[in-house]
C-alpha cells in the first residue's frame, strides 16, 4: 500500500476503534440515557462541586456538547431501538462505558479534524508505525485568529450566573419539587405559575441568541414560534437542573436517577403548547424537527437537535446541553440540511444585511457619524461610516453566514470572506482611482478623505488564509463594543490598523498540542489555550 492508502486504512480503523464500545449493546433507550446522565454530572461537576471559571467553562461546555454527538450517532445507527426499557438505577457498568465513550470522544474529535483537512490537501500526513504525523507546523500559520475565533465568543444559551436573583429562583423551584432521599431521587412539579415566572426569565438571559426578524415564515412555524417553544423547554431544563443542584447537596448519589428530565412526548407537546401558547399542532411539528436524527439528518449533531426520543414513549431533556445551546443558529444550520426549508431560509437570508447594518447605523447616529450605502460598478457599498469633520470614511463589507461548526463549513465560509476581502480592495481602488459614483454619488465626499475598508463578520473572521493586510476582519458585535467605548471613529481605526482586537500569544492564549489515541494509532492534536 502507499501512504495514501494506509492514512485510508488507518481512518477506517479510528472509526472501527471509537464505534467498538459495548454500551451501545444494552438498547438504545438505556444507552443513550446514561450517556446524558454522565454528561449532566460533568455539568454538575464544573459548576457546582469543582467549579471553574468562566473563560475554561466556555470552552469545556462548546468541547461537551461537541463530543456528545458521536457516541449518540453510534448509538441511533446501531443500537437496538425495540429494547426500549429505561432503568435509572445507577449501573456502575453501563456508568464506566459511558464514561470511557465520552473520553475517547474527544480524541475521536481529533482524529475527525485531522481527516478532512487531509482530503482537501490542507493537511500533509506521514505514517510513523502506528502514529499519524501532521508534517503542518501550526504554530507560524498566525493562531491569533483560530484563538480570536474561539476566545471573543457571543454568550449563547442560558448563563446561571449572570444577574440572577438565585435566592427567589430556587425558592420557587424548591416548592414545587418532590425531593425523595430515601430513592435518591426529585421530581419537579411544573405547573402554570412556575413556568410563566421562567420563561420570561430564560427569554431575558437568552436574548443575545436571538437577531431574526419574529415574522421570519418557515414551512410550519415562525421565528417567533419557534423562540416561544424554545424557551419554554429551556425553561423546564433550567428548573430541572436547579432541583438537581439542589439534591445533590442534600442526597447520596447526586440524585443520579433524576440526571436527566424525562417525559412523555404527549405530555411535552401538551404542556409546551400550554405554557407557550403556541398551536399543539406547530408544537408538535418543531418538536419533530429538533428530534435528534430526524428530518432525514445524516449525521445529526445534538446541539442542533437536542430533543431525544427514547423510542418508548418519552423524550429525554439534558438541562445541560438545552442551557447550552444557541438555539437561533442552530435552527439556521438544521433548515440549511433540509431541502424545503433551504429553499425558503435562502429567501430570507438578504435581511441579514439589512439588519446587520441597522445596528452600526444606530451607533453611527449617536456618535453624529454620517453613513452611506449603495451601488457602484459590479458591486455594492453594504455600509459607508464618515466623520466629515475629521475627514475619515470607513466602508463596511458586511457577511452574516451561519457560523461554521465543521471543516467543510469553514472553507465554505472562507470563501465568503475572501469574497469580501477582495470587494473591499475593489471599493479602495475606486476610491484611489476617484470614481465619480463611488466618491460623488454613493459616499458624497472628497477625494481628500482618509479612507479605509473592512469586512465585518457576524460571528467568524476565518483563519490566517483569507486575511490580508490591508483589510481587517472583525466581528460586528466587538467592533460594536469598540465604537461605543471610544466614542472615536479615528482611534476605532487605529485599533483596527493594527489588529489590536486580536488576542496575543503568551497573554491571552497558548498554543500545544494534546496526544490523541484510539485503538492502535495515536497523533498529536494542535490545541489553543486561554490564559
Amino acid at each position: 500500500m502507499n501512504n495514501d492508502e494506509l492514512i485510508k486504512k488507518a481512518e477506517q480503523e479510528i472509526d472501527l476503534a471509537f464505534f467498538a464500545n459495548k454500551l451501545k449493546d444494552i438498547g438504545y433507550t438505556q444507552a443513550v440515557w446514561t450517556l446524558l446522565s454522565v454528561v449532566e454530572y460533568h455539568h454538575l461537576k464544573i459548576k457546582e462541586i469543582l467549579p471553574i471559571s468562566d473563560e475554561q467553562s466556555y470552552t469545556y461546555v462548546d468541547n461537551l456538547i461537541s463530543c456528545l454527538s458521536y457516541p449518540l450517532r453510534v448509538c441511533l445507527k446501531e443500537s437496538d431501538k425495540n429494547s426500549n426499557k429505561l432503568n435509572k438505577e445507577m449501573i456502575s457498568p453501563h456508568y464506566i462505558l459511558a464514561q470511557e465513550w465520552m473520553e475517547k470522544s474527544f480524541d475521536y474529535r481529533g482524529f475527525c479534524a485531522i481527516f478532512p483537512l487531509w482530503y482537501r490537501k490542507k493537511l500533509q500526513i506521514t505514517l510513523d508505525k502506528n502514529e499519524l504525523i501532521s508534517c503542518e507546523d501550526f504554530s507560524i500559520l498566525e493562531p491569533q485568529y483560530e484563538a480570536y475565533n474561539r476566545l471573543f465568543i457571543k454568550q449563547s444559551g442560558i448563563d446561571s450566573n449572570k444577574n440572577l436573583d438565585l435566592t427567589q429562583i430556587v425558592d420557587k423551584v424548591i416548592k414545587n419539587t418532590d425531593f425523595d432521599k430515601k430513592n435518591k431521587s426529585f421530581k419537579v412539579n411544573f405547573n402554570l405559575k412556575l413556568v410563566s415566572y421562567l420563561i420570561p426569565l430564560c427569554k431575558e438571559l437568552s436574548s443575545n441568541s436571538y437577531n431574526l426578524p419574529e415574522d421570519w415564515q418557515f414551512s410550519d412555524f415562525t421565528i417567533l414560534q419557534f423562540k416561544s417553544v424554545f424557551t419554554t423547554i429551556q425553561a423546564l431544563g433550567f428548573a430541572w437542573y436547579i432541583a438537581r443542584s439542589i439534591a445533590a447537596r442534600q442526597m447520596l448519589g447526586l440524585a443520579y436517577k433524576s440526571s436527566v428530565l424525562v417525559i412523555s412526548k404527549q405530555n411535552l407537546i401538551s404542556d409546551v403548547a400550554k405554557y407557550s401558547e403556541v398551536p399543539r399542532y406547530i408544537v408538535k411539528n418543531i418538536c419533530q424537527k429538533i428530534t435528534f436524527g430526524c428530518s432525514g439528518i445524516r449525521d445529526p449533531d445534538i446541539a442542533i437537535q437536542p430533543l431525544i426520543d427514547l423510542c418508548n414513549g418519552n423524550y429525554a431533556i439534558s438541562p445541560f446541553v438545552w442551557m447550552h445551546v444557541d438555539p437561533e443558529r442552530n435552527l439556521c444550520v438544521l433548515l440549511n440540511q433540509i431541502e424545503s426549508e433551504k429553499k425558503l431560509y435562502s429567501s430570507l437570508v438578504q435581511s441579514k444585511e439589512v439588519i446587520l447594518r441597522s445596528e452600526f447605523i444606530k451607533i453611527a447616529i449617536s456618535l453624529g457619524l454620517d453613513y452611506k450605502f449603495g451601488a457602484i460598478e459590479n458591486t455594492d457599498i453594504d455600509l459607508a461610516l464618515i466623520d466629515r469633520y475629521q475627514k475619515i470614511c470607513l466602508v463596511m463589507e458586511l457577511k452574516w453566514f451561519i457560523e461554521p461548526a465543521e471543516i467543510r463549513e469553514c472553507f465554505d465560509r472562507s470563501k465568503e470572506l475572501d469574497k469580501g476581502v477582495k470587494q473591499a480592495l475593489k471599493i479602495k481602488n475606486a476610491y484611489k482611482n476617484s470614481s465619480k459614483k463611488l466618491v460623488e454619488e454613493v459616499l458624497d465626499i472628497e477625494t481628500d478623505y482618509d479612507f479605509f475598508a473592512i469586512v465585518v463578520s457576524k460571528n467568524w473572521i476565518g483563519h490566517f488564509d483569507v486575511q490580508h493586510p490591508d483589510v481587517p476582519i472583525i466581528k460586528s458585535e466587538h467592533l460594536i463594543k469598540k465604537m461605543e467605548s471610544t466614542r472615536s471613529l479615528s482611534d476605532t481605526i487605529s485599533w483596527l490598523i493594527t489588529r489590536a482586537y486580536l488576542p496575543k500569544e503568551g497573554k491571552d492564549f497558548n498554543i500545544g498540542y494534546i496526544d490523541i489515541k484510539l485503538g492502535d494509532w495515536q497523533s498529536k492534536r494542535f490545541c489553543i489555550n486561554p490564559i
